[in-house]
């Protein structure tokens, strides 16, 4: 049912419950107070009757007062009090105002019985309304303002406001992101006669609907409604975006199914209209009905002065609602009709710039979005009424979960991260045509565009903290300036990865908040003005980058959807929201002066290795005289000039659609000047030489050093081959130099604030989504950056664009603190004068994805300001984002080298082989035995409970092809499996190799060779737990092999001492431990005694803690992983251990007794390695503890305390570095191999892990 009278705004609640509101809980007659014989529809009834009376009474009243009276007397006591009575309410009057936080609040009235709730309550005919500051009066903001500031300070929750023309409910928003209440027009509920209007007001407002008590007030109906609500647009938004893809298949095929569309389908036969022009076209089709359902229930498509003729001229024929309410009627959906189309189509007229809509009061909006020609392939075909009514109602209702029952889309609520959920859906599909003989079907291929760039949608909750740790002190300031509109304007703030545009909006929102403050004077400004602030921060303060040309449309729909303002145009936000790739290009032109590195010409897979060896042998030659550039004067004048238009091309107004286009013009003429394609052409010379492929092909087209600097410093106007060739590759890569896009940005510095969630992508799946090309090229430009993670050059790249005294605050993986990705990113911007002044260790990811993030907050130059670290004020943060600053970082110890190793990685599963494959085989000819192993891997050691290997794999060791086969059988297996399978890899000797494993690891061979047994770990697992293996099973790549006997080596590994080590210098993957050899056991500082000989000691509890954590998995069979989240349970009991296990009650009851004699046998190992330290005054103190680095919903552990774990972590750095300048005095390593021993200077090798005679 339509409720013409009721406004929602924000998320107070969803209308889905207007609609089933008597349904609901709290609608029995007990539940407002009535006694159980009483029906509460006929008490709703005599309501209606006496407010109808009340109201006339009034209206007769009012005709009785002076046209310029306010009329406030009269209305609280003859209609507002009254009214209210009736509703259960007892009103009391405030004589005085009530001081909170040192200001004053003239609250008019308090309900008596419902927890003292604040009710505000001003003239009928008040000029200024609820939202604007009344003139020539002593208050300093609107009427809503009071009670919304009042309730956001004080311990209400809720509050009424009203001029008796109409009542909103106000909830504090405080707790919520946006302005939330609750509108009833009580105008047009008694003008109108609207009593189901009424009566959904008698059932959300009655008294007790509101708390009765601050203390219980979660527990009140309207409270309830309202968290039912935001339930409620959570599973809308997870339908949203199924309902846009369903809608967008639709759209697309009922257009290519039509038979008078042929020209449509000829132009996808004849491959002129690609697929994705074609989905391009779809989307804004979307975009646009999204755009027009949003502005149209939030009554935004007028401006206020337009008559109410017009408006409903608009509502019944050419509105979107219209088609929304005929989607509900299934029998109107005629396939044989397609004029619902063509009206659609006349209302999109309506908002274009030439369009007939300004006679109709309707002012066009235009923009990319509005267009005539935005869905051009489209826009001339033809659709049926079933097709078009479809896909309207895939987008206007959805099923509830539960009860089934069909609710309505609230698209006013809608914001942006409903865009940032049809974000996500979209990023994961491809789209593309299938031929079906004559038809042609347009569908989404199941891509995995989001994973592969490692993008994700970012949900609000964690975007807040940044913007408070960041912006909110850079918006402070400005508000000491003297001109503090001005200076608030004057911000400049990006995301670049800015996906969808939510993290943009939120800082827009918050700049916009305190522009509205200052612009009205009153501390809660009213929704006109706030949209008004909110369109002039966007348009001057905002700035995004992404690489996906779809998240740069979808955000710049968000933008212009929270910046509009009935009767203006949609702001022009080309220059500002742009398509390239952030971190691929140089940020200030003075990074010229590098000029073509020798880098860019290192032999990469496809090259022709002596073309490669030529240009680079030209290129060193030509950077051996290089001095610093000094830029010719045409070329510093091009430059100029190109700062001095971008400024007037700024400053020019968008008030009108002729205003937009001409500032769309002008943008164009900026970019595709004759200056804009010099530049262009010339910055991307060095870069495009990473990704121009070594060929004879393509030896006319490198370029080298000495001519890159003739087109900057001689002024030699670019005309080659060379130059054409660097500019086609920096379009089609998006190289983005952003001296050149955003010259007012950089000619100022940088950016005063960079927010955003870049994207992680770890270092191993880089070349095989970006290419190698890309990998070379941030190696040299982020150096000292290696391949470690795709977050580490955007953490650094967002530091360059600072200006000093800006911030960069944004959201990354967890491993931002960790390894390689600490020691590329947050370390390097510590060195260059950044500081930390906020961080958050982990935080479960809330959404889909299967994440535990950080947060961190850095500050460019000197912060003076308080730190926090996970919510507490600390005085230093540092890089590991613990709260003091360490003594250095670890070192390489040469004692630990060549001991422990990566698995063998088969790269193929045609090595492989069934059970019975095994059999035959060795049935064939025993000998064959010789190269079949027992196989196992990482997730077997973490899950199997008996940890034996599940797989037989053939294995040909790194033998030559004629002794592989002499086992005829075997090989035959692999050459059939592999030989084809090998012969599209880059690296040689996997193609030409293929019966050998990719990684076959003879210095692993050879040390397992020599030992019965090794222990294991895996590459991830949620607990440092070492095994123990046999020396000849074959361990896959995510194991890391510990290749040593000794069990007293076992217990140092295995002991909570290490464990804290390798957490802190390892790292973590979402929450397991990664451990990381090179990082945490090649630094590993082991007890001395140990590099000599055996400790029996540290070897009998080593072997005795194994030997009954094995028999407990045994027992109780239980993977390691399970039996250890047992050991950490604060609540262990046999009840838990019967859950975990299915065991009876007996078993689980020893299964228990078990776990706690494992508890003791690790302290006892602990302290036997503490002691063997010669650290006995050291209390380790095991017990339950919370580690803070781990996320929140798991972090306790039974571990050595935090005290320990602090002084652990100090005494084995200190301990490293005294090794490591032993190491360094007593002899010179030779370089060599990882896997081969550094040799002390009697070639004698180093004895801990030495193989045993």
């Amino acid at each position: 049912m339509n409720y013409p009278s009721i406004r929602i705004e924000g998320a107070i609640l969803s209308p889905d419950i207007l609609a089933r509101i008597e349904d609901l809980p709290g609608q029995k007659p007990a539940d407002f107070g009535l006694d159980s014989s009483v029906k509460v529809k006929d008490e709703i009834v005599r309501a209606w009757a006496d407010a109808q009376d009340y109201w006339r009474i009034f209206q007769r009243k009012l005709e009785t007062l002076r046209p310029e009276l306010p009329a406030t007397s009269e209305t609280r006591q003859q209609w507002v009090v009254p009214l209210l009575a009736l509703l259960g309410y007892q009103i009391e009057y405030q004589a005085r105002a009530v001081e909170l936080n040192g200001k004053l609040y003239n609250i008019s009235h308090r309900a008596a019985n419902r927890a003292e709730a604040p009710v505000q309550v001003v003239g009928y005919r008040e000029p200024a309304g609820l939202d604007r500051k009344p003139e020539n009066a002593t208050l300093r903001m609107s009427a809503h303002a009071i009670v919304q500031e009042f309730i956001n300070l004080n311990e209400q929750l809720y509050g009424l406001v009203t001029n008796g023309r109409v009542i909103r409910l106000l909830r504090d928003s405080s707790r919520l992101i946006k302005l939330s209440y609750l509108e009833f027009d009580l105008d047009r509920i008694f003008t109108d006669g609207l009593f189901s209007d009424f009566a959904v007001l008698y059932r959300l407002l009655h008294a007790t609907r509101l708390p009765l008590i601050n203390e219980s007030a979660t527990e009140s109906w309207i409270e309830h409604y309202h968290l039912d609500s935001l339930e409620s647009g959570a599973r809308i938004r997870e339908g949203l975006s199924k309902a846009v893809e369903s809608a967008i298949r639709d759209f697309a095929n009922g257009f290519l199914k039509h038979p008078t569309n042929v020209a449509l389908r000829e132009s996808v036969v004849s491959g002129s209209l690609a697929a994705a022009d074609y989905y391009k076209d779809l989307l804004r089709l979307i975009y646009r009905l999204l755009f027009l359902m949003v502005i149209e229930e939030r009554d935004l498509v007028f401006p206020l002065e337009v008559e109410q003729k017009r408006r409903e001229i608009y509502s019944k024929f050419y509105s979107i609602l219209r088609l929304r309410l005929l989607s509900e009627h299934r029998y109107l959906a005629d396939h044989r009709r397609h004029d619902l189309w063509l009206s659609l189509q006349s209302t999109f007229r309506l908002f274009e710039a030439d369009g007939p809509g300004q006679k109709l009061g309707v002012a066009p909006l235009a923009g990319d979005l509005f267009h005539g020609n935005a869905i051009l392939h489209i826009a001339g075909c033809t659709l049926g009424n079933d097709v078009l009514l479809g896909c309207f109602r895939a987008l206007n209702v959805y099923e509830h979960p539960v009860n089934h029952q069909l609710i309505r889309v609230n698209y006013a609520a809608l914001n942006v991260e409903e865009f940032g959920s049809v974000y996500e859906g979209l990023l994961e599909f491809e789209p593309v045509f299938l031929n079906h003989g004559n038809a042609i079907e347009f569908n989404f291929a199941k891509g995995d565009e989001r994973a592969r760039t490692g993008s994700h949608y970012t949900p609000d909750d964690l975007v807040q903290p940044l913007i408070k740790h960041s912006l909110d002190y850079l918006i402070a300031e400005r508000l000491k300036a003297p001109n503090v509109e001005a200076a608030l304007l004057d911000l400049r703030v990006a995301d670049i990865a800015c996906g969808s545009g939510h993290i943009l909006l939120a800082a827009a929102r918050r700049i916009a908040n305190e522009l509205a403050v200052v612009r009205t004077g009153e501390e809660q400004p009213s929704p006109t003005a706030y949209r008004a602030a909110v369109r002039d921060v966007i348009r001057t303060c905002i700035y995004g980058v992404d690489l996906n040309p779809l998240a740069v449309e979808l955000c710049k729909v968000a933008l212009w959807l929270e910046a509009h303002n009935p009767g203006q145009p949609l702001n022009f936000l080309d220059h500002h929201i742009r398509c390239g790739n952030a971190i691929v290009g140089f940020v200030r032109k003075e990074e010229l002066d590098i000029g073509v590195p020798d880098e860019a010409f290192a032999t990469m897979p496809g090259d022709d290795k002596e073309i490669v060896a030529l240009w680079r042998k030209t290129n060193k030659q030509d950077r051996k005289d290089t001095r610093q550039m000094r830029l010719a004067p045409a070329v510093q004048q091009r430059l100029e000039g190109r700062l001095a238009r971008w400024n007037e091309l700024s400053a020019l107004p968008e008030r009108t659609p002729a205003e937009i286009e001409t500032k769309k013009q002008r943008f164009r003429a900026f970019t595709e000047s004759s200056d804009a394609f010099l530049l262009s052409q010339m910055a991307a010379i060095p870069i495009a030489q990473f990704y121009l492929p070594k060929t004879l092909e393509n030896n006319s087209r490198m370029i080298t050093d000495s001519e890159f600097r003739r087109y900057w410093v001689d002024g030699l106007t670019p005309q080659s081959e060379g130059t054409a060739t660097a500019l086609a590759k920096s379009i089609e890569k998006r190289f983005f130099h952003w001296f050149l896009e955003f010259p007012d940005v950089i000619a100022r510095g940088g950016f005063d604030c960079i927010l955003g969630n870049p994207p992680y992508l770890g270092g191993t799946y880089l070349s095989g989504t970006y290419g190698y090309p890309f990998c070379y090229y941030v190696k040299w430009q982020y150096a000292p950056a290696g391949l470690s993670d795709l977050v580490v050059y955007f953490v650094r790249r967002i530091y360059e664009l600072l200006k000093v005294g800006g911030f960069a605050a944004f959201i990354t993986t967890n491993s931002i603190k960790d390894g390689d990705i600490r020691e590329d990113g947050l370390e390097e911007l510590l060195a260059r004068d950044g500081q930390i002044n906020m961080a958050v260790r982990g935080i479960k990811w809330p959404g889909r994805a299967n994440l535990v993030v950080s947060l961190v907050a850095v500050h460019r130059g000197i912060w003076r300001g308080k730190r926090f670290l996970d919510g507490s004020e600390v005085p230093t943060i540092s890089a590991f984002f613990e709260p003091y600053t360490d003594a250095g970082a670890p070192i390489v110890l040469r004692a630990n080298e060549g001991a422990m190793y990566e698995g063998y990685k088969p790269l193929g599963d045609g090595f492989f082989i069934s059970d019975a494959e095994r059999d035959a085989l060795i049935r064939e000819d025993p000998t064959n035995a010789d190269v079949l192993r027992p196989f196992i891997n990482g997730q077997e050691i973490s899950n199997l409970p008996d940890q034996l290997p599940s797989k037989t794999i053939i294995y040909f060791r790194g033998w030559s092809m004629e002794r592989a086969q002499a086992y005829t059988a075997p090989f035959r297996l692999i050459e059939e499996r592999m030989r084809s399978a090998r012969a599209s890899q880059n690296r040689p000797s996997n193609r030409d190799r293929w019966w050998v494993y990719g990684e076959s690891r003879p210095a692993l061979s050879a040390r397992l060779e020599t030992l019965q047994r090794c222990f294991i770990i895996g590459r991830y697992s949620k607990y440092l737990a070492f095994s123990e293996a046999s020396s000849g099973v074959i361990l896959s790549e995510s194991l890391k092999v510990l290749t040593t006997d000794r069990w007293d080596l076992y217990a140092v590994v295995q002991s909570s001492l290490h464990e804290v080590w390798a957490r802190k210098y390892s790292g973590a993957m979402k929450q397991d431990l990664r451990y990381s050899p090179s990082k945490c056991f090649d630094t590993f500082a082991f007890p001395e005694g140990l590099s000599h000989s055996a400790n029996s000691t540290l070897a009998a509890i080593g072997e005795r803690y194994h030997k009954h954590r094995q028999f407990l998995m045994l027992s109780l069979w239980l993977g390691i992983t399970d039996i250890y989240n047992l050991f950490h349970a604060r609540d262990l009991s046999p009840a838990l251990v019967s859950k975990a296990s299915k065991k009876t009650d007996e078993e689980a009851a020893r299964g228990y007794e078990g776990l706690l004699e494992l508890r003791r046998l690790h302290c006892e190992l602990d302290q036997a390695i503490r002691d063997a330290y010669g650290w006995q005054s050291l209390p380790l103190d095991n017990g339950f503890y919370e580690l803070e680095s781990l996320a929140e919903n798991d972090r306790v552990r039974y571990t050595i305390s935090l005290a320990a774990r602090k002084e652990v972590l100090r005494r084995l750095l200190k301990l490293n570095h005294e090794r490591a300048e032993a190491e360094k005095t007593a002899a010179k390593p030779e370089k060599t191999k990882r896997g081969k021993k550094f040799l002390s200077p009697d070639h004698e090798p180093i004895e801990m892990f030495a193989e045993e005679s």
